[in-house]
């Protein structure tokens, strides 16, 4: 194509210079008299509202936008000032790179060989930054994506190029932008046209998300991961879908990253809550977060860095308690970050050996044996009176007197009662009337002086009181055996964790000089691997991978040869078993390439990989180890202090019992037989001679019913003759007697006679006698009533 005679505003006519770079709408030449500018020119006459667009921004640049992106200075019409617009002139932008050179870990090695991860937080600022000021004033990047920004390797200084397709407001009017790449675009604006849509910062919210993203991880794009679900998940579907690999619901999601990532908790909770929030379901209702909360949670992640004690290259956030970068490099075998230029070169050996952990280790074990407090033994129990004091004696005695007493009445009146219902009235009652009084006086006095009696109480008091010391002494006992056993259980497992630890820290020494080894028996693999690590994909010609392709590759962690012939292809979206092949083929082609040199060692890198892995494992294990002695420390303390409090309260606990056994009047056997009833106090005994009573009773019933059972055969007595009546007689009754109404033994009792009654005999029968009993009446007493045995 020839070129245009072009002319800037002013009618003067431009002259280009060589071509220094071209896209797919135009192309951009060097300006042979002004080295600082460069003129972009359509392959084609742009639509009228891009010259409108053009034009406009020549006229309104924003202050100090210089600093932040190549903005259009002039316009260029063709053939004559007022012409057709056919390109702009725009500061020329020299010594930065495109962004994804730096994010990218096989092209950061080549082109950014001195960049950690500090720079590309750096990097992240100096991104939102840019956009906070170009949101600032209106303005939206639009099509945001990692070929229109350029980063200084010196500094991470980052500009903005391609400003012709910025969405510009101008004042009422706003010029859209209509291009956009599908991996930077929200998903509410998946699968529409750009041509007519104006976006708004929330839409821009998302796009600076994903480059965010790319920057501090790596080059991972944040929806792509493996989806664990039905068919196939492209990142553009997990973007519609709002399937956030990283994010805390991807499991609900059926997505998790990919195996080597580094997690979303590496990055401070500030921007970690950010990343949720611009890709979350509900950001398009609600809004995602613009560049100034961006730019503020960078600036705090970026003074939270702090470098690996092991590993100087390696940065991370302060709040993280181990390098991420090291847990990495020891899982994946590949150092993220080479050691920078113009530094001490980093760890140079490793030497692990137990001397180093002599001091620990004898103060852990000193720790698991606490220096514990015995309780003092009690002293001998002084010996107690073996009889009782005086007084309680006398309270003793004369309860034992009375009950004597109690007993002796209590015989006199059974025997007494048996004699009165067997034999007579007046004999039993020798006994029963003495023995009864003596019974009754002996209760009372026997009844008094147990109700006063102290020595029961006391006892019982003191008893009690025993019962309770011996129950604290018990419990106090219970207590300190448990003590023991816990005691015991805690520092046999904090002994076997701390064995198990010094065991894996003794293995460190001999698996590092295995490793040496191996490093040096394996020398032609590793010369292998660096030389297929240094063919990156994306600088070379595949047959049937284009860009867009290679593109994907690196978002999936595959730059090289070498990831082509380790990792498994087939996971990444866009390729099938056809493409897969020929990329194999094509690492294969590559490997074919390699010569394998004896003379050279192991590279520097690899060494300084394996010492800083196990210099990272030994400072992890004698960080483990510091944290299982520290809180021994504490624990002695109290194992110390409880065992003191056991031991007093045992003592104690013996002090109470010996006082408890003091307070008894005198030895147990005494005691015991001075409160031990006399054997005729057992109420078996009492029961038995109630029965022997009752039995008395029913004795003399039963006797005094049978006598005289068989009824006389009654005989028609003889006529008698009316004798002269006879005066009356006045006799003492010898016997008791039951006087009846007729003169047979079958008559009903009228009244109960005793014996020694004056009664009046008015009547004479055969042997039976007629008596006047009191109130008047009269009647029969029996010839036995008469007649003593």
């Amino acid at each position: 194509m020839s070129q245009s005679v072009l002319f800037n505003s002013r009618g003067e006519r431009v002259a280009l210079g060589p071509e220094v770079g071209r896209g797919g709408e135009g192309v951009v030449y060097v300006l042979p008299k002004d080295a600082s500018r460069v003129a972009k020119v359509y392959l084609t006459a742009p639509p009228a509202e891009q010259g409108q667009k053009l034009t406009w921004m020549a006229a309104h640049a924003p202050p100090g936008v210089e600093k932040l992106a190549a903005w259009p200075h002039e316009v260029l019409h063709e053939g004559r000032a007022g012409g057709p617009v056919r390109g702009f002139i725009m500061p020329r932008v020299s010594g930065l790179k495109p962004i994804h050179l730096l994010y990218s870990t096989a092209s950061r090695r080549k082109e950014f060989p001195t960049a950690d991860w500090s720079f590309l937080v750096q990097t992240a600022l100096n991104c939102a930054s840019v956009f906070e000021e170009l949101h600032a004033v209106g303005h939206l990047v639009g099509d945001v994506n990692e070929s229109n920004l350029l980063v200084s390797p010196r500094d991470a200084t980052v500009r903005l190029i391609d400003c012709d397709s910025f969405q510009i407001r101008a004042d009422k009017r706003v010029f859209r932008c209509e291009v956009g790449v599908p991996l930077f675009t929200p998903p509410e604006l998946q699968g529409q046209a750009f041509g007519g849509l104006e976006r708004t910062p929330s839409h821009e919210g998302f796009s600076l998300g994903v480059l965010l993203f790319h920057l501090l991880f790596l080059g991972r794009h944040p929806f792509t991961g493996v989806f664990t679900g039905q068919g196939e998940m492209t990142p553009e579907r997990a973007i519609r879908e709002f399937r956030f690999a990283y994010g805390r619901n991807a499991r609900a999601l059926q997505m998790t990253p990919p195996a080597i990532h580094l997690p979303l908790a590496t990055l401070t909770p500030e921007l970690g809550r950010l990343f949720e929030d611009a890709f979350a379901p509900d950001a398009p209702r609600v809004g995602r977060p613009g560049a100034t909360e961006w730019y503020r949670a960078l600036q705090a992640l970026a003074r939270s860095l702090r470098s690996c004690a092991q590993e100087p290259t390696h940065k991370y956030p302060q709040h993280l308690p181990t390098c991420p970068w090291c847990q990495m490099m020891a899982t994946r075998g590949v150092a993220f970050f080479g050691a920078p230029q113009n530094t001490a070169p980093g760890p140079q050996g490793f030497s692990c050996t137990f001397q180093e952990l002599e001091p620990l280790w004898t103060e852990s074990q000193r720790l698991l044996a606490p220096n514990l407090i015995s309780p003092v033994a009690p002293p001998p129990m002084p010996a107690l009176p073996d009889r009782l004091p005086a007084e309680f004696q006398a309270e003793v005695d004369r309860v034992r007197q009375a009950s004597v007493a109690m007993l002796a009445g209590g015989v006199l009146a059974t025997v007494g009662w048996w004699l009165v219902m067997l034999v007579s009235a007046r004999v039993g009652g020798l006994l029963l009337v003495p023995g009864g009084t003596l019974l009754g006086s002996a209760a009372v006095v026997w009844w008094l002086s147990r109700k006063h009696q102290r020595l029961p109480v006391e006892v019982a008091e003191q008893q009690g009181l025993l019962r309770q010391a011996e129950a604290g002494l018990s419990a106090a006992q219970a207590e300190s055996e448990r003590f023991k056993d816990e005691l015991q259980w805690m520092a046999d497992r904090a002994r076997q964790l701390l064995h198990g630890l010094r065991a894996e820290y003794g293995k460190l020494q001999p698996e590092f000089e295995a490793e040496q080894r191996r490093q040096l028996q394996h020398r032609e693999a590793m010369q292998r691997e660096q030389f297929l690590r240094g063919v990156l994909i994306e600088d070379q010609e595949i047959d049937g991978i284009k860009q867009v392709l290679k593109a994907n590759l690196v978002r999936w962690g595959i730059e090289s040869a070498y990831d082509v012939l380790k990792e498994d292809v087939r996971q990444v979206p866009g390729f099938g078993e056809v493409r897969t092949t020929k990329l194999i083929a094509w690492a294969k082609e590559v490997e074919k390439g390699f010569r394998f040199d004896p003379g050279l060692a192991v590279s520097e890198a690899e060494r300084r990989a394996l010492v800083s892995h196990f210099l990272q494992r030994k400072a992890s294990l004698r960080s483990r180890l510091d944290a299982e002695v520290a809180p021994l420390r504490t624990w002695s303390r109290e194992m110390t202090k409880r065992s003191g409090e056991l031991a007093a309260k045992l003592e104690e606990a013996w002090q109470d019992v010996m006082r408890a056994n003091l307070g008894m009047p005198a030895t147990r056997p005494a005691v015991e037989a001075a409160l031990k009833p006399p054997v005729w106090e057992d109420r078996r005994v009492l029961l038995a001679m109630l029965v022997a009573v009752l039995l008395g009773g029913v004795v003399g019933l039963v006797n005094r019913a049978t006598t005289g059972t068989v009824d006389p055969v009654k005989v028609a007595p003889p006529p008698v003759v009316q004798a002269p009546e006879e005066p009356v007689e006045a006799e003492v009754l010898p016997l008791d007697c039951l006087a009846r109404e007729e003169a047979t033994t079958g008559a009903p009792v009228v009244e109960r006679l005793t014996a020694g009654s004056l009664l009046e005999v008015v009547a004479r029968e055969g042997g039976w006698r007629k008596v006047v009993l009191a109130g008047g009446r009269e009647g029969w007493t029996g010839p036995g009533c008469w007649s003593p045995p």
